[in-house]
């Protein structure tokens, strides 16, 4: 605030004040639309973020799937979860007793069990 002396009609100086220049009020809606903006980037961020890391809902499946040695050719059964899907088991043969890799996969939404030699 600014404050000037002024001569009167009656010869003494009368005190007026200048009120300092406010701001521009247009600029208050757009910093609030701005920071609306941002608010709601944030947000659609956040559903997109939370959607890629989300684990997919899928059934627990357990089976008893019969394995051909890859050895000797003789099949035996082997318990599989859905929980390991995507790893590799080692077992035995119940016939030869040579090592084999197992390795579980689901396929739509079936498990599957491939053989190999180890």
């Amino acid at each position: 605030m600014i404050v000037k002396a002024k001569p009167s009609s009656n010869g003494h100086r009368a005190q007026t004040r200048k009120k300092a220049p406010r701001a521009v009020s247009s600029a208050r809606p757009a910093e609030r639309a701005e920071a609306k903006e941002e608010k709601r980037q944030a947000k659609v961020l956040e559903t997109v973020l939370s959607e890629v890391t989300a684990q997919p809902e899928t059934e627990h499946q357990e089976e008893d799937l019969s394995v051909a040695c890859p050895y000797c050719g003789e099949e035996f059964e082997v318990h599989v979860t859905s929980e390991e899907d995507g790893q590799t088991m080692y077992e035995d043969c119940e016939v030869c007793c040579r090592p084999i890799s197992l390795h579980v996969h689901t396929e739509e939404g079936e498990l599957q069990i491939e053989a190999y030699r180890s």
